[in-house]
């Protein structure tokens, strides 16, 4: 048996171990209940002060108390516990920003901690930020998500800390204030205006928010919460007139669904043209970039992509808000819930506009390489969870979507809600997620198999001894994992259509019951987080069984295969061509079409062969001498980007410069288009005319106009555009992703990376600290060993950029995998177009 010493010695080792492994979390012993924060500050003046009084409850006695601060100067610390007050040494936090006192004596029970302190006010969309500082009318804003909070006051900066809180702010009295919550009482002192909020429900900090500055209201008339729009005076709301009944409609749609009601008494939104971000969930106060407001005439795809946006802000009130994470490793689950319900929303409310909802993995797969963070992943650090990216949003919500087909939707609902049931104004975690499906054997390894590990299935049919067989592997095959995959197949006969339901968690299974020569359709609904090859040889699934969403998944799943090399390229190219030939112009299957071709260019052809394949497409195109009927379509613009800026197409430029030349840019009809012709087509003159657009152009126009600026033909045009990118006058809108589009076009890609290079300092100034890594992903349609080369080259000098080096990783998997596909792929091309290898 073990001495009593060792067993000490080893229960000592076992807690210095638990504790280090903790070091990124707050004692789980102390509790916040509820904090108050007062702040001195205005507009114009880039430093804060702060006053927070902080109610504990200690559970089990601590000699320790914690809290997270950063970029702050704490100017004292006082614990008040059982009637004394102690001031405590001010003392730096940890890598983690978590501030350790240490006590005297260990307490226990209720204890209060008061800090007063300064800040600053940033430039970059991170904590307390100010913005439109060039207008004379500057205001500010805050973004809180995740873990920004503790730059403005000092606290229980997780979700498992939620607390109520209770605002109040300091400022000149000309501004106004907006919160979480209502004004209480508004006290004018001399110049001087104290405005004091009304405590908060149990909230976590990063959806906490704060405005102060001149703004201008609009009210959504019937809403169930009297919603009202906030704006900065300086920026026009012209909102869409069915704003009021998407609000009052998808309250009513999650609390008819969830059998739960709306958990918050406000439901406002603050509208501006926020850097970096589209919208932001703060409970009672939505953030909406001014920017994501589709014009008055705007098609219906725009308009569906935002009616999804603020279906998805307002689900968060839901998941995300009431129902939070309980760490950040399921942060997944606040975004993933959001889209799933917004998609209902939409199919429900406006059933015929539903496109921009179909297929939600289709953008998840470039992303999700092995060497992607899992869904579910460790979190210590914020930039960790900024790494997973979109993924959270459409990789979780495809999952959900196939938890739904295979259970029902009537038994998913019942589930749901007996979830919601539980959960309800408290923490959450995949596990608490899975419990209530336990009675599907299946479900915790279908959940687990895809929030635990990256990448996603390839499933292949084939026909072995008179049976259809269906084997899953990694499609980027580097690495072989498995999967548990529910799956609803589609199986047509010739004569009826049936449905057959299965769970595929072998490498390889029979597919029972189903005639060896039927047909078989893999991704119901188009939701599934796999891709689907079908080698079978029992023909082509006959596209009149398959619904809109499901000819969307085929044709992007198809466009997967050819450009993975899995199937033939040019036999691709060919379907592609026939569809546009043969559908009418403006229909949804055309428009896919053109935008895989424009694809082609970007992330396929090399310049020395690009000529070449761009005759042979106009050959194989309609001919178009008369292009205003073409025009008239919605997805006029995509004839127009293909014909004349990627075939050089010399009636398209001609009809580009012709509506450019007979409309203001405010009415130009396909606007982004036109100025992406023109510009690619430009001389140094013309290209230094369009670029004079920019300043005197309101803001809608201009982010066309840095849409369609850097699609230039001359090194001397990119840096103009590059420059102008980081010029103050963008300030206000996003700038990092657009980065890539000289990037778009080989001939261009080693001066891109040249010039981000050798501005890094520059660049730096621009992008919050959190997107920085996201920067290797302007060359992620890169596609050659050349090109990796010129990416390792440009981020050489990023390392200190956290999270750059993961990101960097992927991109750098994405561009070899795609040259490893290329040999195969471009030798379609040239066997086609006749050429031999050594041309090249």
């Amino acid at each position: 048996m073990y001495s009593s010493r060792f067993l000490s010695v080893i229960l000592f080792i076992l807690v210095s171990l638990s504790a280090q492994a903790n070091t990124h979390r707050l004692p789980e012993n102390i509790t916040l209940e509820r904090q108050n924060v007062a702040l001195t500050l205005s507009p114009k003046q880039s430093e804060f002060s702060g006053y927070t009084l902080m109610h504990l409850a200690i559970k089990q006695s601590s000699d320790i108390v914690a809290y997270h601060v950063r970029d702050l100067v704490i100017e004292s610390v006082e614990l008040t516990h059982k009637g004394q007050t102690t001031s405590l040494e001010i003392v730096q936090p940890n890598e983690f920003d978590i501030v350790t006192h240490q006590l005297s004596k260990p307490i226990s029970g209720q204890a209060k901690l008061q800090i007063r302190y300064k800040g600053k006010i940033n430039q970059k969309t991170m904590g307390l930020f100010v913005a439109d500082q060039q207008s004379g009318s500057p205001y500010i804003f805050s973004q809180f998500q995740e873990m920004e909070a503790r730059t403005v006051f000092p606290g229980f900066d997780a979700p498992d800390k939620k607390a109520r809180f209770e605002f109040s702010v300091d400022i000149p009295k000309q501004y106004d204030a907006l919160h979480n919550t209502s004004v209480v009482s508004s006290q004018v002192q001399e110049e001087r205006k104290i405005v004091r909020f009304a405590p908060s429900h149990k909230i976590y900090s990063d959806v906490l928010a704060l405005a102060v500055g001149e703004f201008h209201s609009v009210k959504l008339k019937g809403t169930p919460n009297n919603s009202v729009v906030y704006a900065p005076k300086t920026i026009t709301l012209n909102l869409p007139d069915d704003m009021s009944e998407l609000v009052s409609n998808t309250v009513r749609f999650m609390e008819d669904y969830l059998d739960y009601p709306f958990p918050y008494s406000k439901l406002d939104f603050f509208v501006a043209p926020i850097d970096g971000l589209a919208a932001m969930e703060n409970v009672g106060l939505i953030a909406l970039n001014s920017h994501q407001i589709p014009e008055q005439d705007a098609d219906g795809f725009a308009m569906c992509r935002f009616r999804k946006l603020i279906a998805h802000e307002v689900v968060h009130m839901w998941f995300g808000n009431d129902i939070t994470m309980g760490w950040y490793n399921d942060y997944w689950m606040h975004e993933s819930f959001a889209e799933f319900f917004a998609a209902k929303v939409l199919q429900a409310l406006y059933p015929q506009e539903t496109g921009c909802a179909f297929n939600p993995q289709s953008s998840a797969f470039f992303d999700d390489k092995h060497s992607a963070r899992a869904l579910r992943s460790e979190v210590k650090y914020r930039g960790d969870n900024e790494a997973i990216g979109q993924l959270a949003y459409t990789k979780g919500r495809s999952v959900l979507e196939m938890a739904e087909l295979a259970l029902g939707k009537a038994q998913f609902k019942t589930q749901m809600r007996a979830y919601v049931k539980q959960v309800a104004g408290a923490n959450t975690s995949a596990p608490l997620f899975t419990q209530h499906f336990a009675n599907r054997a299946w479900f915790e390894a279908f959940i687990n198999a895809f929030i635990t590990q990256s990448n996603y299935p390839l499933l292949t049919l084939s026909k072995q001894n008179a049976q259809i067989v269906i084997q899953q592997s990694s499609f980027d095959s580097s690495q072989d994992k498995r999967w548990t995959i529910p799956l609803t197949l589609k199986i047509w006969d010739g004569k009826a259509l049936k449905t057959h339901k299965m769970v595929l968690n072998k490498a390889r299974m029979v597919i029972s019951n189903v005639p060896a020569n039927a047909q078989i359709f893999l991704d119901t609904n188009g939701i599934g987080y796999f891709r689907y090859l079908d080698t079978t040889g029992n023909g082509k699934f006959p596209v009149a069984q398959l619904s809109r969403a499901e000819q969307a998944s085929y044709i992007d799943n198809q466009e997967a295969l050819a450009m993975a090399a899995k199937i033939d390229f040019m036999a691709y190219i060919d379907s592609l061509l026939h569809i546009i030939n043969t559908l009418p112009h403006g229909t949804l299957e055309v428009s896919n079409a053109l935008s895989t071709l424009q694809d082609t260019f970007v992330t396929l052809i090399p310049e020395s062969l690009s000529d070449e394949y761009a005759h042979y497409l106009r050959s194989k195109l309609p001919s178009i001498s008369e292009w205003p009927p073409i025009l008239a379509n919605q997805n006029g613009g995509l004839w127009l980007e293909l014909y004349g800026l990627n075939l050089s197409d010399s009636s398209a430029i001609s009809a580009a410069k012709q509506a450019y030349k007979g409309a203001p840019l405010s009415e130009l009809a396909h606007r982004t288009a036109v100025l992406r012709v023109l510009v690619a087509n430009a001389s140094e003159q013309e290209y230094q005319t369009l670029l004079s657009q920019f300043a005197p152009s309101e803001k809608h126009i201009k982010e066309d106009l840095l849409d369609s600026l850097g699609y230039g033909n001359t090194h001397s045009q990119i840096k103009a555009f590059y420059d102008l990118l980081l010029s103050d006058a963008t300030k206000g809108h996003d700038i990092d992703y657009r980065f890539q589009f000289p990037a778009f076009s080989p001939k261009h890609r080693a001066y891109a990376g040249e010039y981000i290079r050798s501005h890094k300092k520059a660049i730096s100034k621009r992008i919050a600290d959190d997107k920085l890594q996201w920067f290797p992903y302007n060359f992620i349609t890169a596609c050659s060993a050349k090109d990796a080369k010129i990416v390792k080259s440009t981020f050489a000098d990023w390392q200190d950029v956290q999270g750059l080096d993961a990101k960097l990783n992927i991109v750098l998997e994405v561009i070899n995998e795609c040259a490893g596909n290329a040999k195969r792929s471009l030798q379609s091309v040239r066997d086609r177009l006749g050429k031999n290898q050594h041309s090249l």
